[in-house]
């Protein structure tokens, strides 16, 4: 869940999902749109999918144990070696190491060394001769480079290293600028008396496992219409990945109709629908 999501937006999910998903079995009589529905708000719509790929099996497989050997975790869909690795330290308490851009910085400042992800896993492999609890460890790292040895102006005054840490006191640039991609896409809301339509499989390469408003990029469903009496009521940015999307919304009303991979929801029953934030934001 963590995957290019912040602490602070999973924080806000996270009992929600665990009241719905309390245990790996509870997802049996779930299916992948409950797990979106809850999901919406979290970004990365594919994390969800390869969740609930992976609870399958691990239900189906492992009895609904979460396995403790690396080459089991890293058969599941999305789990890789830094995830299998978070399993294995926090999960299991097992000796490894998780290694992620905050405590590879970590490691890189107390040395003074560029070093690659291997490298930082060997290092920590050496330095840990004696048992010890690999789950503190990790956590503790974990926590001490997102609050003391920050990218940006990290508190050295603070830090238990600084004695003998080769990058202590140094001054590191704030910069948080981030380049996106600036592009538009206009939205349709066609509006029947009772319902809304959306469509099946949209040009809009996002949100695949969701239905989708129309937009201009569909333009052979579009081809289909007449949009000349089309009413703007609304427009904003939205941010998805590293692209920023000028978002302009449009409203026609038309009588219901059939168009393959066309579909009418009742407009009462749309808030009840798994939608992204963008859909939501454009119906709200």
């Amino acid at each position: 869940m963590l995957q290019q999501t912040t602490v602070k937006t999973v924080e806000n999910k996270i009992s929600e999902i665990i009241n719905i998903f309390p245990s790996f079995y509870s997802f049996k009589t779930k299916k992948l749109e409950h797990l979106l529905k809850v999901w919406s708000g979290l970004g990365y719509y594919n994390r969800a999918e390869n969740l609930f790929k992976a609870v399958k099996i691990i239900n189906n497989i492992y009895h609904g144990e979460l396995p403790d050997n690396r080459d089991s975790l890293i058969s599941l869909p999305g789990v890789g070696k830094y995830t299998s690795s978070a399993i294995l330290a926090i999960g299991h308490n097992k000796k490894s190491f998780p290694v992620d851009v905050n405590v590879k910085r970590l490691i890189q400042r107390l040395s003074g060394l560029k070093l690659k992800d291997d490298e930082v896993e060997n290092i920590l492999n050496s330095a840990c001769k004696k048992k010890i609890s690999y789950r503190s460890l990790a956590e503790s790292m974990m926590d001490f480079s997102s609050i003391i040895c920050k990218k940006n102006n990290p508190n050295c005054s603070k830090c238990i290293f600084s004695s003998f840490c080769k990058s202590a006191f140094k001054s590191f640039e704030n910069n948080k600028n981030i380049k996106r991609n600036n592009k538009q896409i206009d939205f349709y809301l066609i509006n029947s008396p009772l319902h809304i339509c959306f469509i099946k499989k949209p040009k809009f390469q996002y949100y695949k496992n969701f239905i989708h408003l129309p937009s201009n990029l569909d333009e052979e469903f579009i081809a289909n219409l007449k949009l000349k009496n089309k009413e703007k009521i609304k427009s904003f940015k939205f941010v998805i990945t590293n692209n920023l999307f000028q978002i302009n919304v449009y409203k026609f009303n038309l009588e219901k109709f059939n168009i393959n991979n066309s579909v009418w929801i009742e407009k009462s029953k749309t808030k009840q629908l798994a939608l992204p934030t963008l859909f939501k934001r454009i119906l709200n």
